[in-house]
């Protein structure tokens, strides 16, 4: 099963699943409502959704699975937003350099072997000063302690994904021009499976009292590249 499959299979899992404001952050209050947006990987929209409910009518939307992309531009219509969704893949963005004022990559980029690679597009569409929020699943977790496990015993369903610490991350990060001036990590959550997840959560507590744990690490950046 290739990822666009994998991936088109989620749809029915996040139909009512919209992300609020609090999940970005300080993102929102360092935009501009004319600012033009990014969401990368936007699946049906989520995030998308959020940030035009908030007054940024000059959103994007980019995902490679044409399936959720369908589903998107569904839901906008009817939601009345004018939002444009686009195909593309996140190792070589279907965009021009310096196109967007800001970029929200909400768990993607680790989707992909080449990390690196798609760091630096998001550096390239992203004019210089503008703002990335990123996130991408902490190592040191029982996140990633669940997600081994399920791999092993032939039950995870989200093909590949990989995860990184603290460190690594914003090596990366600083490697590809971003300057890191907000970050944090949030906490793991028992979600749908409530005796296990809380088995974990009280697993995870510990670590993440510690500055470790948690599910996903949270960037907020500034692009300081010189051209």
């Amino acid at each position: 099963m290739d990822n666009k499959e994998i991936w088109g299979k989620q749809a029915k899992e996040w139909t009512d699943l919209f992300h609020n404001e609090k999940s970005m952050g300080s993102l929102p209050n360092v935009l501009k409502k004319t600012d033009k947006i990014l969401d990368q990987g936007c699946g049906i929209g989520q995030y998308s959704f959020t940030i035009y409910k908030m007054g940024y009518k000059n959103v994007i939307g980019m995902d490679f699975s044409p399936k959720l992309l369908k589903i998107a531009r569904e839901n906008a219509k009817k939601l009345n937003y004018k939002i444009k969704f686009v195909e593309g893949d996140i190792r070589a963005m279907p965009f021009k350099n310096n196109s967007f004022d800001a970029i929200i990559s909400a768990g993607i980029v680790e989707h992909v072997p080449e990390t690196d690679k798609t760091i630096k597009e998001l550096s390239r569409v992203l004019k210089k000063g503008g703002y990335l929020f990123i996130h991408v699943p902490h190592q040191i977790s029982a996140f990633t302690l669940v997600k081994i496990i399920r791999k092993s015993l032939g039950l995870w369903s989200l093909g590949y994904e990989k995860s990184f610490t603290k460190k690594g991350f914003r090596r990366l990060l600083e490697k590809n021009n971003f300057e890191i001036f907000e970050f944090y990590i949030n906490e793991f959550k028992p979600g749908k499976h409530k005796i296990l997840g809380g088995i974990l959560s009280l697993i995870d507590k510990p670590l993440y009292l510690l500055g470790y744990g948690g599910h996903h690490l949270h960037f907020l950046c500034k692009n300081i590249k010189k051209d």
